[in-house]
């Protein structure tokens, strides 16, 4: 993994961010999870062909398959590429933090005192490919509040384990608000 520096102003705040690089094999899962998001869409058009649903009298299944293949292309090799070079994470004293986006780009960040759950994930495609995601919750979300992708088994599980040390490791609120 590789780390970038960052230099993060905004307002009167400046901080440091050495960013993390996901595991390169990320980079081929992206490409993979895009090719098989286009399959499923050839296999929807051609069932419409073989149905008698396609309007074939007025684009000829051709020049349909000519723009899945140029679509195909850009996804599963420019675009995944890409977002590959635009995702990075760092964890500082503050929080976690996420860069991210092929086309816009935004950095998102949980403060580590907000963190209640944290949980590994791994699809099958994720496990051929040897990497998982790492998911924080904090209170009131009805999902992931962030979720890190491409990262080793092992270094999630580490960056949970750490997580979840520093979050049990925190002050309760509740405690002294009684004193």
């Amino acid at each position: 993994m590789g780390v970038i520096r960052y230099e993060f102003n905004q307002g009167y705040d400046q901080m440091s961010i050495a960013w993390l690089a996901p595991e390169p094999s990320y980079r081929s899962y992206l490409q993979v999870r895009s090719l098989i998001s286009m399959l499923i869409i050839a296999a929807i058009v051609l069932t419409g062909y073989f149905s008698g649903v396609y309007p074939e009298d007025k684009i000829p299944l051709w020049v349909t398959g000519l723009i899945w293949v140029l679509l195909t292309l850009f996804f599963s090799l420019f675009f995944a590429s890409r977002r590959f070079l635009f995702t990075a994470y760092a964890r500082t004293d503050e929080g976690m933090h996420l860069k991210r986006g092929a086309l816009f780009r935004r950095i998102r960040a949980v403060p580590l005192n907000r963190i209640q759950h944290v949980e590994f994930k791994q699809s099958f495609l994720e496990r051929m490919f040897g990497i998982a995601r790492l998911a924080m919750y904090t209170a009131g979300s009805g999902g992931a509040d962030l979720t890190i992708p491409g990262l080793l088994p092992d270094t999630a599980l580490q960056l949970k384990n750490d997580l979840l040390t520093t979050i049990a490791n925190e002050p309760n609120e509740d405690a002294h608000s009684h004193e």
